[in-house]
């Protein structure tokens, strides 16, 4: 991996660890499943992530070509994916889980139901608006194989991560305790506000 694509693949893993914010992802998750099985649990959380890659995957494939039959630039995309990017790391300095918003219908009824993997946990609090927003820019800022494979890898590290976080909710939860899950989500919250203004100043160059 040359030296370019590799500060591109520090850039993109980043900002999308920042933003799928696993660890108050676990919390969440925790919190929906209480009084699971630690095996349901697992399935669930396997589920989760299986979901949010196939999500991520499609928009990063595929999410520059839907917005472009929208008439959108990609200038447009940067700057509107920072603002959006912006708005969610200023919510993760204020110490809160990345819960995008108040629960939709179909996530109050994702709460409710047994299993709760696709809504709400995959669909919108891992692969939501700036996660989806994330990849999309990236794509677009993608420039030879090189880079397309350091995009890949990104995810794929960001989602392991992710899924290992998950996997681990309860011990994690208990080791940090509900302090330390804020100490991380704020910092992250830092990294992804200095993204979003990256993202939205190459927009506003390009344009």
């Amino acid at each position: 991996m040359t030296s370019v694509a590799g500060l591109f693949f520090v850039n993109c893993f980043v900002t999308l660890f920042s933003v799928l914010d696993p660890f108050g992802a676990a919390v969440t998750f925790l919190a929906l499943t209480a009084g699971d099985t630690p095996a349901h649990r697992r399935t669930q959380a396997i589920r989760a992530l299986v979901v949010t890659a196939g999500v991520l995957l499609l928009f990063t494939v595929a999410g520059s070509y839907i917005f472009a039959a929208f008439g959108v630039s990609v200038e447009a995309l940067m700057v509107s994916g920072g603002v959006i990017l912006g708005l969610y790391g200023f919510r993760m300095l204020e110490g809160e889980p990345f819960i995008p918003g108040p629960p939709s219908v179909e996530g109050k009824e994702g709460m409710e139901a047994p299993d709760v993997s696709i809504i709400p946990m995959a669909i919108p609090f891992l692969a939501g608006p700036a996660a989806i927003t994330a990849v999309i820019v990236f794509a677009t800022k993608a420039d030879g194989a090189a880079a397309w494979g350091a995009l890949f890898a990104a995810e794929g590290l960001a989602l392991g991560l992710t899924g290992a976080i998950l996997l681990n909710a309860d011990r994690l939860a208990s080791w940090m305790g509900e302090t330390g899950v804020r100490i991380a989500t704020r910092l992250m919250g830092v990294i992804l506000l200095a993204m979003a203004a990256e993202f939205a100043l190459s927009g506003v160059k390009g344009y």
